[in-house]
């Protein structure tokens, strides 16, 4: 036997034939196991020509030599095997790209992982983080560690992966598991039987929720009735041009710096910059009203590598959507092609917590269309005559950091921090409420911060000064705690819905978790919605 690397993804119960587990659109050869073999399974491969590496032809101009014969070739394994009536999948090079990636089970490999591992030993997290883009982080330790040590926020982190020691070190010396479990292990083929009984009792215990039962947040729902009408909600919002509540994203991390550009299928030749769901919308034009679930579901994505001249087939265009939707009253989230419901304790505490922030008494005027923020915000000062003070892009550096940042939009004599963000798909909620936390954090423990902001107002206001420069205690003096500091988020938006359904749930989430740590700092949080006007063309239309 040998020590040898393993990874292996369930499929799920609805899989009862090996062919079921395959991808239609790849083509394999089948090889059958050998009847003395004692296992009930399957091998399907692929064998591609051998190709001249994409570095050579960059390298040959310079060489004295001819690198012709230097090739290499990518072969592809699938072993399906059948235990208990389940299926499971081993894959061998390129082997993952066979399966169809819709008939795994979510979360396999992390739930085995999970309930083996020892929570003090940890050695990476890949999280992710929904809203209007999607922040996916990968934190890693040098040394085994607790989970406090990967600072996780539980109320808004999608655990996604995690790397481990097993409290029992007769299973593997390391484990890590999402969708897939990878491992290594001292087996030969013939125990894999065997080890898929153990990964089977793994997967099906439920000792994670001892320290990891915030992944429950997310409940994969299985039920096709729910699923299809998910989908038609979803497909209604498409075929309308009006992406309120969704938008598309990587279902898995690809370095920025590797790619060049993207297609979408239904966009003829169109390449995007960035997978940007208005923009596809844009592209189709009218064909957008025909759109179906079938359409998203064998519509691809493809990627261009900088290294490469040629589009490569990724995923399909449904497992790169995320979407919010409710159907009678509960809350879903489509996420990497699998919908989920989201806990409704979660929803309730993170409605109550904003239902309890203050309100603003700053009037906001609407915003006129095709107003840019800049201009906003000069109108929004000059409205009040002298009693706000614009300080829209007045960056100043923290003493000992690299770059700048913004106290905020607009000041107001009563100490309130206005931050303004027109909500768009260029303009992401989760800087401003980044911008609002760190600004505010910046101003309490930041003297030479504080300086530069005198200086600001000193060098432009003339009639009222001290009282402005009352609102910003110099570097030689402290806050006055007991004053009322409030930061405002003022987002310009047009929505019908009441309270502040009108912004994304996964958005919410996040301003709950700024508020909580700016009210912990002793600021007050407000939120306002600053309308859009209407045109009379649009409102006869």
């Amino acid at each position: 036997m040998g020590t040898r690397r393993l990874t292996i993804y369930l499929l799920n119960e609805t899989v009862k034939d090996f062919g079921a587990a395959l991808d239609p659109e790849k083509k394999s050869e089948r090889v059958d196991l050998a009847p003395g073999s004692g296992l009930d399974g399957t091998l399907h491969v692929v064998r591609p020509p051998s190709r001249t590496p994409d570095w050579v032809p960059f390298v040959q101009p310079i060489l004295t030599a001819s690198l012709a014969d230097v090739t290499t070739r990518s072969a592809s394994g699938l072993l399906l095997i059948r235990f208990q009536g389940r299926i499971f999948a081993f894959t061998f090079g390129y082997g993952r790209a066979l399966l169809d990636l819709s008939r795994i089970q979510f979360q396999f490999g992390l739930r085995v992982a999970l309930n083996r591992i020892d929570p003090s030993q940890l050695r990476s997290l890949d999280t992710k983080t929904f809203e209007d883009l999607v922040v996916s982080t990968t934190t890693q330790v040098s040394k085994s560690a607790e989970l406090p040590t990967f600072g996780v926020d539980v109320s808004t982190d999608v655990l996604r992966g995690v790397t481990g020691e097993p409290r029992d070190a007769s299973l593997a010396k390391r484990l890590s598991g999402s969708d897939a479990l990878v491992l290594n292990i001292d087996t030969t083929v013939s125990d894999l039987p065997a080890l898929c009984g153990q990964l089977l009792e793994a997967y099906e215990e439920q000792t994670y929720k001892e320290n990891f039962d915030w992944i429950d947040q997310l409940a994969h729902v299985r039920e096709r009735e729910v699923v299809d009408s998910l989908d038609d909600l979803l497909v209604a919002e498409l075929q309308s041009g009006k992406a309120l509540g969704s938008h598309l994203a990587m279902p898995e991390t690809i370095l920025w710096e590797d790619i060049d550009a993207f297609r979408i299928t239904g966009t003829r030749q169109h390449e995007y910059d960035d997978l940007d769901l208005e923009e596809y919308l844009e592209q189709l034009g009218q064909a957008k009203s025909t759109l179906s679930v079938k359409d998203l579901k064998q519509r691809r994505v493809a990627v261009r590598f900088t290294r490469s001249e040629n589009f490569d087939d990724r995923w399909v265009l449904y497992r790169c959507l995320v979407s919010e939707q409710r159907l009678d009253g509960q809350l879903y989230v489509l996420i990497e092609g699998r919908w989920f419901a989201i806990s409704e304790s979660l929803v309730a505490q993170v409605d109550d917590l904003l239902g309890s922030l203050s309100t603003t008494q700053l009037s906001f005027p609407a915003s006129r269309p095709g107003e840019i923020e800049k201009d906003y915000n000069k109108r929004l000062a000059d409205s009040a005559s002298g009693a706000l003070l614009n300080l829209d892009a007045k960056i100043k550096r923290p003493g000992g950091a690299a770059s700048g940042i913004e106290l905020c939009d607009v000041l107001t004599k009563g100490g309130e921090f206005v931050h303004v963000k027109r909500k768009s798909r260029s303009a992401t909620l989760s800087h401003l409420f980044a911008q609002g936390s760190v600004s505010g954090t910046t101003f309490l423990n930041d003297g030479y911060f504080r300086d530069q902001i005198r200086k600001e107002i000193e060098s432009r206001v003339s009639t009222q000064r001290e009282t402005w420069l009352e609102l910003v205690p110099a570097s030689t003096e402290t806050v006055n705690r007991n004053r009322e500091y409030r930061v405002t988020f003022a987002i310009i938006t047009n929505s019908g819905r009441a309270g502040l359904d009108w912004l994304p749930f996964f958005s919410k989430l996040n301003l709950a978790q700024t508020s909580r740590q700016l009210r912990a700092i002793g600021f007050e949080v407000s939120v306002a919605r600053i309308p859009i006007e209407v045109h009379a063309d649009a409102e006869r239309n």
